[in-house]
């Protein structure tokens, strides 16, 4: 099964890595070295998508402008549809 991918600036985009009945796991990847540079997964506990960056790993301010964007996407459907998936990538 092929996952979809997100543009997210000139350096990074996301790539969905897995799914769960109810949440997804996104890959943030290194579009020139084609390496994963954090995971973004929902966190119970907050309820809501957190990043777990990978170690060593530095972001610019547009990555992490990129990366927030998305995150917030992510916890915006999530809030408004909690039970279904709906996105269309």
């Amino acid at each position: 099964m092929e996952y979809p991918r997100v543009d997210g600036n000139k350096w990074i985009y996301f790539e969905k890595c897995d799914d769960t009945p109810k949440t997804e796991k996104w890959a943030v990847i290194n579009k020139s070295t084609e390496e994963p540079l954090a995971q973004i997964e929902w966190y119970y506990a907050w309820r809501q998508y957190v990043i777990y960056p990978e170690p060593n790993t530095l972001y610019n301010d547009g990555c992490l402008e990129a990366i927030i964007v998305f995150m917030k996407r992510l916890n915006i459907e999530k809030k408004l549809y909690p039970d279904i998936k709906v996105k269309q990538y």
